[in-house]
């Protein structure tokens, strides 16, 4: 994930960036990722590994949704 992008979904994952989807899967994982964030900020690099392997097991999502996270 490039530098610019995964810091945007840092944000996402915060809070302070909204971004939904098309993709239903990759919604549920950004509202789980969320909350794991929000219960403690330290769960941050944890939830970055975890979207990171949903993306590359999903290229197609990451292609499409990546991109579009990258317009924000």
């Amino acid at each position: 994930m490039e530098a610019g992008v995964r810091e945007k979904v840092e944000k996402i994952l915060k809070g302070e960036l909204k971004y939904t989807s098309a993709n239903l899967a990759f919604n549920m994982l950004i509202s789980k990722m969320q909350k794991k964030v929000q219960a403690n900020p330290d769960n941050m690099e944890a939830c970055m590994k975890e979207m990171e392997e949903f993306l590359a097991k999903y290229t197609i999502v990451a292609k499409v949704d990546l991109a579009n996270i990258a317009a924000l």
